[in-house]
């Protein structure tokens, strides 16, 4: 398989011509962006099964900062060959990790040079699929596996190179996650009727399993220093509220609701350990300023946009859009 890293610039990424909106179509094998949108998987599996990943590019923005309000600032790039380029996440080491297909609808984890453009491939398992990677607070590589011939799998543990893979739990099938700071806990997006989002003890033998509560979002962060993760939950309109999930007592709290129908959000830890949250809507990148919603740059160019990121050092913003 092969990627490459297309520095882009304003002009060029202005004249993309623009793409449906934020649902995306069904995916052979399931991508985990397809399964938050799919109501009851069991039934769907083999609709997915015989159509193709969604294209999807990912954007590089810089981010300016008066305070605590981030400001958009200007295009560095991305990601944009044709195909499924999606999930990113900044290393503390200038790279970001995304989950790229082949020509097989396989997936696997790659990793972006920031600073030279160059793209690595980080996993390469035929006939297996990974996704959702991360770097998990012990400094390992963190991801779904999907075993052959399946479509969600469980979270996995690996050494950077992917060498001395485990799983990091048992429960399966398994879309999204995020480990509590001292690792002995992860939270996960469950897929089943409905979808669920459970709490694992990985101290205990075997695992112990909380179920937490209905309909989570697709995304998970860690708050800072505590035992916190953020994460959404949908209420029958859709609409996706930020909880605060206590993953020591299984507690959750809510927060405040995602502008409109969107259920993805990034998360900014500043200096100070204040947390800033930033999300899109209708065309605006917006951020949660006292109590509201508030304007930061638009991005209205880019259509079908969902997965968002920001680099540890606060400077740069990953946006997953359609191609």
């Amino acid at each position: 398989m092969k990627t490459w890293l297309s520095l882009i610039t304003i002009a060029a990424l202005a004249a993309c011509s623009p793409a449906q909106d934020e649902a995306m179509p069904d995916a052979d094998p399931a991508t985990p962006d397809d399964m938050a949108d799919i109501g009851t998987p069991e039934q769907e599996v083999a609709e997915e099964e015989a159509a193709s990943p969604p294209g999807t590019d990912i954007y590089l923005f810089a981010l300016d900062w008066s305070g605590e309000a981030p400001v958009l600032g200007a295009s560095l790039g991305g990601v944009t060959r044709p195909g499924y380029d999606n999930q990113p996440f900044f290393t503390d080491n200038g790279g970001l990790l995304y989950t790229a297909d082949d020509e097989t609808g396989e997936t696997d984890i790659w990793h972006l040079d920031l600073a030279s453009g160059e793209t690595m491939p980080v996993t390469q398992t035929p006939g297996e699929s990974e996704y959702s990677p991360r770097i998990a607070p012990d400094g390992r590589l963190s991801y779904i596996y999907q075993p052959p011939g399946g479509y969600a799998g469980n979270a996995y543990l690996a050494n950077p190179d992917n060498s001395d893979r485990e799983p990091a739990e048992a429960l399966a099938p398994v879309g999204y996650y995020g480990f509590s700071g001292d690792m002995s806990a992860v939270a996960v997006f469950h897929l089943g009727e409905p979808m669920t989002l459970q709490l694992i003890d990985r101290t205990t033998t075997p695992e112990t399993v909380t179920h937490i509560a209905d309909n989570p979002g697709r995304s998970f962060f860690r708050a800072g220093r505590g035992p916190a993760l953020y994460v959404t939950l949908a209420d029958e309109a859709g609409v996706h509220t930020v909880h605060a999930l206590n993953t020591q007592t299984g507690e959750l709290r809510e927060m405040f609701a995602l502008p409109g129908a969107s259920q993805d959000f990034a998360v900014a830890i500043l200096p100070d350990d204040r947390i800033t949250f930033i999300a899109v809507h209708e065309g605006q990148l917006v951020w949660r300023a006292w109590g509201g919603w508030e304007p930061i740059g638009a991005i209205d160019w880019l259509t079908g946009v969902t997965r968002l990121a920001i680099s540890p050092d606060l400077s740069t913003l990953a946006v997953v859009a359609e191609e």
